[in-house]
């Protein structure tokens, strides 16, 4: 927000009389859902932040289902096409095209990626007091909790009221996925995936799902106990207050910025958790995020457009980057350079795309995409094998 003020305070500059209302809510608890369907539903918003569908968004007719959201503003005709404006020329087509492109045109800019499946946070001054190190592979991030653990310390903090704990099984679930493939066939995965659940030759009881529930249920005994009362708005800055306990803590790439403003002086690093014994495949997923669109109906298209240009100039991007903390999704431009993102940047290259779930039938049971996490154990009592079973025959009943 901060930053999407200062480049505010320019365009206004730039054009006098021009007055620019910004309105913003979390994520949590669908407020920003509710937010963006009342801006829609009002057609009085010129520009706005959104969430990419991805070519997942998109499901190839054979499957009878329809876009959704995003996916179905673009499908009406109701976002401009912005492949041949100016202001593209910064921007990586490719890129865009996977984010919010359909049939040939370009339906926004996006302007971040983040690290979000598997992403954790780390306090470095205890992992130097326990002569412990950024672990590479599964097996070494099991035992670091251990020794942890043994010191009366509990190894990790999460949000589990808003489900943040599903970044630790979708991040190993596609570092599983993903082993032993180059990261260029990450939307060929996504597809494959997809088609194989809807084809009934796999579900949620297939052997990699189970071995990720596995795993994300062995890390899940080291957190923190009342983690299923914790609220992903204020668990950054409960944890960076907390500087002598929860030394790793479940959250995006996307969070650096408030931790250090809620502790200045907390020493902290980022890393993706390793999902496998192979540190090669232990790969960042990078998920495709904020992403400016413009109604066709906006009132003043033509002013959102120009604020478009100013944002994607790289000396205006590079800032708003810093300030951010986001993945740079122009190729002249590096991601920021801040404290926190020494990990990321040096391994973002070898990142993979997110990995997108099944194509799931409006009105399917949630269980159908995926296992519910906050009945499975440790946040309840039913076992990974019947979680996974309750999924599979969730989506197995919810397709055609």
């Amino acid at each position: 927000m901060q930053a999407t003020q200062k480049l505010d305070a320019l365009f206004r500059k730039q054009h006098p009389g021009v007055t620019i209302k910004l309105e913003t809510a979390p994520t949590a608890n669908n407020a920003w859902t509710t937010l963006t369907n009342s801006l829609l539903s009002s057609k009085s918003v010129d520009i706005m932040a959104v969430f990419p569908p991805t070519p997942s968004g998109f499901p190839p007719a054979s499957t009878g289902l329809k876009a959704s959201g995003i996916a179905a503003l673009i499908q009406s005709h109701q976002l401009v096409n912005m492949k041949s404006q100016p202001f593209m020329k910064y921007l990586d087509p490719t890129l865009q095209s996977y984010a919010i492109g359909y049939s040939g045109g370009i339906y926004g800019m996006m302007a971040a990626e983040y690290d979000g499946a598997g992403a954790l946070w780390y306090k470095k001054r205890l992992l130097q007091q326990y002569h412990l190190s950024v672990p590479t592979t599964y097996d070494q991030f099991l035992h670091e909790l251990r020794v942890f653990k043994s010191h009366g310390i509990t190894p990790i903090f999460v949000a589990g009221k808003d489900g943040l704990q599903a970044i630790v099984l979708h991040g190993i679930e596609m570092q599983l996925q993903m082993q032993g493939k180059p990261s260029s066939q990450a939307t060929k995965v996504s597809e494959e995936r997809a088609s194989a659940f809807w084809n009934g030759k796999e579900n949620w009881d297939s052997p990699v799902f189970v071995t990720a529930a596995e795993r994300y249920a062995q890390i899940m005994q080291y957190v923190e106990p009342d983690a299923s009362g914790v609220a992903q708005l204020t668990a950054p800055g409960v944890w960076a207050a907390q500087t002598d306990n929860y030394p790793f803590f479940v959250d995006g790439s996307w969070d650096g910025t408030t931790i250090q403003q809620a502790n200045p002086g907390l020493k902290f690093g980022f890393f993706t958790l390793p999902g496998t014994n192979d540190p090669a495949a232990n790969r960042v997923p990078i998920q495709p995020d904020l992403t400016w669109v413009v109604p066709t109906w906006a009132p003043e298209k033509q002013l959102a457009l120009e604020w478009l240009q100013l944002f994607a100039q790289p000396q205006h991007y590079r800032q708003w980057l810093d300030i951010t903390g986001s993945i740079s999704t122009e190729p002249g431009i590096s991601s920021a350079k801040l404290p926190w993102m020494t990990w990321l940047n040096a391994h973002a290259g070898s990142g993979f795309a997110d990995i997108s779930g099944p194509w799931v039938p409006p009105g399917s049971p949630p269980q159908a995409g995926g296992p519910d996490l906050s009945t499975m154990v440790p946040f309840g009592s039913q076992s990974v094998d019947a979680a996974l079973k309750a999924s599979a025959q969730a989506y197995r009943k919810s397709i055609p």
